[in-house]
């Protein structure tokens, strides 16, 4: 048997036996995505709905309030300002409207005062429904009160804004798939390989079985890629164990789902290639990582040490990739030259219908390289007898 097959079979074969790394490279990707998308979803879709929303006003009766209780707001009535003042003070009432007097001729505006907490974000979401509702009566009065003078209704619009959707690429995923899956691939493609990264050789160090393997008819090189492999794939299939958590919530239309993936997935086959292209250097890149501090340190607490402040350069390009899609930078050259962040800007264009095949390219050679060099790396530590202990 090929010897760097042997070590890669030896470290499957342990990993697989280790719960710790099962648990959070196999299974946390696809509990993550599943929580995140039904807790999330489910709140969110229910916070945003009219129906169940409290209201308390003042004054009345007035149409609008008809016009709440139709879309499933519940009112409760408050008899005074200060009232419904001492009610948000309490936490008790989210907003309150003082529907006031109605205007004292036909066509003049009626005055609404809302009273709320601004650093309440229920209160912020409460508010945006009733303005959307008060929006709506007051564009039907102004109709029926053009059409009372005789006006064209189309005078209630004098401007108008139609929208025309320019198709761009083939298909699409939705807002919450091209958001955040490219920042989830890439996290999970790192933090996969945590748990089994630090034992890999810092703790057979500590167990010390690494003079055992190094003793072996193996060559030290072979020794490290065998290694290097079994991490590669851990940190590929944690990737890819978040996009399988994603498609479960698809398929069995879990709560919560209706709301984040609204549109269906929208994953084509090229944005399906093009991910696997930018990620597999990237895994490389991120397992020799890894294996570097692993080797470098003493002990399993070491390594842990080095790979969380590591984590930070992965994070922080990562989450920038969330908000990249403001600015101008998504389609700009330079992005394609920065680790990490150009891995989850490829994956975000290709999940919006516009693959940068050029951009693609770049990220696979600059990612690879940097896999490479750090490859180099671990060998040359690997080869020294102070491996034992401290390189």
């Amino acid at each position: 048997m090929n010897p760097i097959l042997w070590v890669f079979k030896k470290e499957v074969k342990e990993m697989l036996r280790d719960k710790r790394t099962r648990g959070v490279a196999l299974f946390g990707p696809v509990f993550m995505m599943v929580f995140f998308v039904c807790g999330f979803g489910t709140i969110l879709g229910d916070v945003t709905k009219p129906k169940g929303q409290i209201v308390h006003f003042i004054g009345g009766p007035d149409p609008l309030l008809a016009a709440l209780t139709y879309e499933g707001i519940q009112l409760r009535e408050v008899k005074t300002v200060e009232e419904a003042q001492a009610l948000i003070r309490k936490d008790r009432a989210r907003l309150v409207l003082d529907i006031g007097k109605a205007p004292s001729a036909p066509g003049l505006p009626q005055t609404i005062e809302a009273y709320f907490d601004p650093k309440q974000q229920k209160a912020q979401i409460a508010l945006s429904i009733v303005r959307r509702e008060i929006e709506k009566q007051s564009a039907s009065r102004l109709k029926s009160y053009l059409a009372g003078e005789g006006l064209p209704v189309e005078a209630s619009e004098p401007i108008r804004i139609k929208e025309v959707e320019v198709k761009v690429g083939e298909g699409g995923a939705g807002e919450f798939i091209v958001g955040m899956l490219p920042y989830l691939i890439v996290i999970w493609a790192f933090y996969g390989g945590f748990a089994l990264a630090t034992d890999l050789v810092a703790g057979e160090k500590e167990k010390a079985t690494l003079e055992t393997l190094l003793i072996s008819p193996v060559k030290r090189t072979q020794i490290v890629l065998g290694k290097f492999y079994a991490l590669s794939a851990l940190c590929l299939v944690s990737a890819l164990a978040s996009v399988f958590g994603l498609i479960l919530v698809s398929v069995l239309k879990l709560p919560g789902s209706d709301f984040m993936l609204q549109g269906g997935l929208g994953i084509s086959p090229v944005a399906a290639l093009v991910t696997l292209l930018v990620l597999l250097p990237t895994v490389a890149m991120f397992a020799s990582l890894l294996l570097t501090f692993s080797t470098y340190a003493k002990n399993t607490r070491e390594a842990q040490s080095y790979i969380s402040l590591a984590s930070f350069v992965v994070v922080v390009p990562a989450a920038f990739s969330q908000l990249i899609g403001l600015t101008d930078a998504a389609n700009q050259g330079w992005v394609n030259f920065v680790p990490v962040l150009n891995t989850a800007n490829n994956i975000r264009n290709a999940l919006l219908g516009k693959p940068d095949w050029t951009g693609t390219a770049v990220t696979v050679v600059v990612s690879g390289a940097i896999a490479a060099v750090l490859i180099v790396v671990v060998v040359k530590l690997f080869n020294r007898e102070e491996v034992l202990t401290r390189v």
